[in-house]
């Protein structure tokens, strides 16, 4: 498999990018407001199972942090206050933060390693091939924006295989070639933005007609592993294309299929593959749909507590088949072995890993112990969330009797207290509604794990943390008595 992965990928991407590992960030936060920003948050992904992992990491009273990084894999990684950047699994990036200026124009690099240097030549080489353009397309340009965007992407190809980018002599190849991903991410990802964002109003007929300059370009844009790499946009490229691309594998039922058995996992599966290819005219399944059908096996509701062993080792058995990239197959074994690990009952840690997000927690539920409460992190700007708060109204209502308690929590920087109270008010949305401080939701991110809301969790009578299945059958229990 490693001589198969360093063979595809060629020589410029080494195929320890693709290890986990540990990295070491360090510097100094500069022109800070007195008291602000006591952590940073910094989210990591698995591009290949969609799992983020926060971690906080400490400021000291003159600035200063430093912190040991879990990564999954080398990747570009997200300080939520500050912006992106890559980092490298083995390196120790330095970087300095000015917090005076613009949020995603306050980040300096120090030093002379590979992440160093790729963060350090990206802003200039950006600016060659978009000035400082935001490349948003608008709801009603998309006719304007979209021969626009692909002869960005055209000529940035030219200059990869004309090895004309505008980079210093002697450049490492693999930096030049993690930056002519980056930048073919940038007006990929405004498209797979747009269709995020028009998907509901204008039908799943926009993925077809916008992707229609896919072919011919697929291998670059969705079978170029570099594109993982991406300075900027690494989990939004994966992100878009499995979710609004590919949803397929997650949405595609045995009835639409032609003779295929409901419980033909397999032939699902390929079914699904078959559809991506017709409808974007790909020559063959690449590393994209490939990582599209790994993140269907790998769903939370396949690995949370609830979920069946049995039922994940179906859905694993009828996709690995499939799974002929070599890079895309060894993170889906690595993934599926951590996962029988941990249901092979292996020694429990019981000293917690963020004690001080336990004592916030513990002091939000305190009042309310003896009723099982269903969680709920959620933020005023957030659509998604506001719309499930306003279809759980009636069922709040209806159990006010029972000892259940819907626990609303917000962050009440994002969420100021004036504006989210009318909107409550205004919508008649009944529970309990709490307040924490920014730092307080950093922290609670950090023990669930979750990098935007919403986010829902749950917890019985005595005060332990349970699935929201577990939840919603003892609410059945208590009406039912």
């Amino acid at each position: 498999m490693l001589l198969a992965l360093v063979a595809l990928m060629g020589q410029a991407i080494d195929e320890r990018h693709f290890h986990s590992g540990t990295a070491v960030l360090k510097g100094r936060i500069l022109n800070r407001p007195a008291g602000e920003e006591k952590t940073l948050s910094v989210h990591t992904y698995n591009h290949f199972t969609d799992e983020v992992r926060i971690v906080n990491m400490p400021v000291a009273d003159d600035g200063r942090f430093e912190h040991v990084i879990p990564l999954d894999h080398s990747q570009s990684v997200r300080i939520v206050e500050m912006g992106d950047f890559l980092l490298l699994v083995g390196d120790t990036l330095e970087v300095t933060i000015d917090a005076a200026k613009e949020k995603f124009d306050r980040l300096t690099f120090l030093g002379h390693n590979t992440s160093a240097t790729i963060n350090q030549l990206w802003p200039a080489l950006r600016a060659h091939y978009f000035g400082h353009k935001s490349l948003i397309i608008p709801s009603d340009q998309l006719a304007t924006w979209k021969p626009e965007l692909v002869e960005y992407i055209d000529r940035i190809i030219a200059d990869i295989q004309a090895d004309r980018l505008p980079l210093p002599a002697g450049t490492d190849p693999f930096v030049k070639e993690v930056l002519g991903a980056s930048l073919l991410a940038e007006p990929f990802v405004a498209f797979g933005n747009y269709c995020h964002d028009n998907l509901y109003t204008k039908g799943t007929h926009v993925m077809g007609s916008l992707y229609d300059f896919l072919a011919g370009r697929e291998q670059w844009l969705l079978d170029y592993p570099a594109m993982l790499f991406a300075v900027q946009d690494g989990h939004h490229v994966v992100n878009r294309v499995v979710m609004h691309m590919m949803p397929d594998y997650n949405f595609l039922k045995p009835s639409r299929v032609p003779g295929l058995r409901p419980d033909d996992q397999t032939g699902l599966y390929q079914a699904a593959s078959r559809y991506i290819q017709e409808r974007y005219h790909l020559k063959s399944t690449n590393l994209m749909q490939q990582i599209a059908l790994c993140w269907s096996v790998f769903r939370e509701d396949h690995i949370d507590e609830d979920s069946s062993p049995d039922e994940l080792a179906r859905l694993f058995s009828a996709a690995i088949p499939q799974i002929t990239n070599p890079i895309v197959a060894k993170m889906a074994l690595q993934r599926y072995r951590q996962y029988v690990i941990s249901r092979e009952g292996q020694p429990v840690q019981t000293a917690s890993m963020t004690p001080e997000a336990d004592a916030i927690f513990n002091r939000i539920i305190a009042p309310y112990k003896g009723n099982v409460l269903k969680v709920d992190f959620w933020g005023i700007y957030c659509s998604p969330c506001k719309a499930d708060i306003l279809a759980e109204r009636e069922r709040v209502e209806s159990q006010k009797d029972l000892p259940v308690r819907y626990l609303y929590i917000c962050d009440q920087k994002d969420s100021p207290r004036d504006r989210t109270e009318k909107w409550l008010q205004d919508n008649n949305v009944k529970g309990e509604h709490i307040y924490v401080t920014h730092e307080e939701w950093k922290l609670l991110s950090e023990k669930f794990q979750f990098n935007a809301p919403p986010f829902n969790t749950a917890v019985d009578e005595n005060g332990t943390i349970i699935t929201l299945n577990a939840f919603f059958n003892r609410v059945v229990e208590l009406m039912q008595k």
